[in-house]
């Protein structure tokens, strides 16, 4: 019974091994897009991560309405992003994005997966009137120890 109890305790061990170092280091972040009696928010499962590959699963969780989520690089959170006033919406060619998941039906989900070096940044949904509602919130991405 031991010699089978450490050979699938060594099986476990070469199968881990051999999983891409990649997919082990790959950090998901939670994002829900939400609306409620004219309040619109991003929340998210973790205000943070650290620097490299990062996977975000966003849901809509809106009954009527359209979301979207971009991520932003800001170097502080106070900073006023290039706004478009009369489309109401950022203007996404003025600002460092790192990609989005795009006009989510309420209900639906996606996903992005990018690579983040350290620092401050924005998540926010771009559709007209969202981002000045309130739909953002701060992102931080660390440096990995020992940098």
């Amino acid at each position: 019974m031991k010699n089978l109890l450490r050979m699938a305790a060594f099986a476990t061990v070469v199968m881990a091994a051999q999983v891409p170092a990649a997919s082990m280091s790959d950090q998901v972040v939670h994002a829900d897009l939400w609306d409620q009696m004219g309040v619109m928010g991003i929340k998210l499962d973790v205000p943070s991560v650290v620097e490299g590959s990062v996977s975000f699963e966003v849901i809509n969780s809106s009954k009527t309405m359209v979301h979207e989520m971009l991520v932003v690089k800001v170097n502080n959170f106070h900073e006023s992003l290039p706004y478009q006033t009369n489309e109401a919406r950022v203007i996404e060619d003025k600002v460092q994005d790192f990609g989005e998941v795009s006009e989510l039906e309420p209900g639906q989900s996606g996903s992005l997966t990018v690579n983040l070096k350290p620092g401050k940044y924005l998540l926010l949904c771009n559709i007209p009137g969202h981002y000045e509602m309130g739909m953002f919130t701060p992102f931080i991405v660390e440096p990995k120890m020992g940098k």
